[in-house]
């Protein structure tokens, strides 16, 4: 009899998990450490068109997550692409980020972080414009927001 190591075990769970949902990517939580798990918005109810999220999302040495990925502008149609990140806590607490472009751009200054504790990663995509004063405005967002930790 030989032993499957549990972090290839859990590799091709998601590759199963993915290629039977047809969402590969959007509610995988890696293992551990060694596992980066892609995520996208892309055929999720956190996806709008104009705008494309998509990149990895993994468990850090020091237990936190990490969170990175592109942000796209995918229409000339001057509006900007943008994407909204929500994520809770156990103990309650909540914590939102926005990334906007109207080309594109890596998300964060080099991704974001998120605490151990964190439980719940969501995502949307949504489009806008920015006012003559610089303030942000939100002209069509997707329908929901896709899990994706």
């Amino acid at each position: 009899m030989r032993l499957i190591p549990k972090t290839a075990v859990a590799a091709m769970a998601l590759l199963l998990s993915g290629l039977l949902s047809g969402t590969a990517t959007a509610h995988a939580q890696p293992a551990d450490g060694s596992i980066q798990s892609a995520w996208t918005a892309q055929h999720t109810r956190g996806d709008v068109g104009g705008a494309h999220a998509s990149g990895s999302i993994y468990k850090r040495g020091d237990d936190r997550v990490q969170l990175t990925g592109r942000l796209r502008d995918t229409k000339s149609d001057r509006k900007l692409a943008i994407l909204q990140i929500w994520a809770t806590y156990a103990d309650g607490g909540h914590r939102y980020e926005r990334d906007v472009t109207g080309s594109s751009k890596a998300l964060g200054s080099d991704g974001y972080n998120f605490a151990s504790s964190v439980r719940d990663i969501q995502v949307q995509e949504c489009l806008g414009h920015k006012t003559g004063s610089g303030r942000l405005v939100f002209d069509k967002c997707a329908p929901g927001w896709a899990t994706i930790w």
